[in-house]
């Protein structure tokens, strides 16, 4: 039994096109360990999205309600964190938790000072320290982001 030439080319072409899907399945699916860290990413930007709107434009020393708003991202992210239990990102995550606790702690510190300074003084040293943690965080996310992309 002969079949046809365009029979074989169906039949390869579907071929083909199994084996692509079952490669992209398996080969570009992110490890299973990645789904709590990609929780943690996901909710870290949403949550800087709602911390962004609660702030609006202004500038200076964050409100009481966008302090709130920080402690929330920084609940969020230690319970977020805590989820993760690979030990190739566990340690990274927790980083990033606490160093988020860190930076939610220093905002009364930050309104503590601001409020006691003169004007024209220069800028309180919890600023730069924030700067620092906030810089921190954002290089702990990016290794996660980057493991598990």
């Amino acid at each position: 039994m002969n079949l046809d030439r365009r029979w074989w080319i169906a039949i390869a072409v579907l071929v083909v096109v199994a084996v692509a899907l079952i490669v992209n399945r398996v080969a570009f699916q992110p490890p299973q360990e990645c789904r709590p860290v990609q929780e943690l990413l996901d909710f870290n930007q949403a949550q800087t999205e709602v911390i962004g709107s609660a702030s609006g434009k202004s500038e200076g020393v964050p409100s009481q309600a966008e302090e709130a708003a920080y402690r929330a991202w920084a609940d969020g992210l230690a319970d977020r964190a805590q989820n993760v239990s690979a030990p190739d990102f566990a340690f990274t995550a927790g980083q990033v938790a606490t160093l988020a606790d860190d930076f939610v702690e220093k905002l009364g510190t930050l309104r503590t000072q601001a409020q006691s300074r003169a004007p024209g003084a220069p800028t309180p040293p919890v600023v730069f320290e924030m700067d620092a943690l906030s810089t921190q965080i954002s290089q702990k996310l990016a290794e996660l982001s980057d493991a598990c992309s």
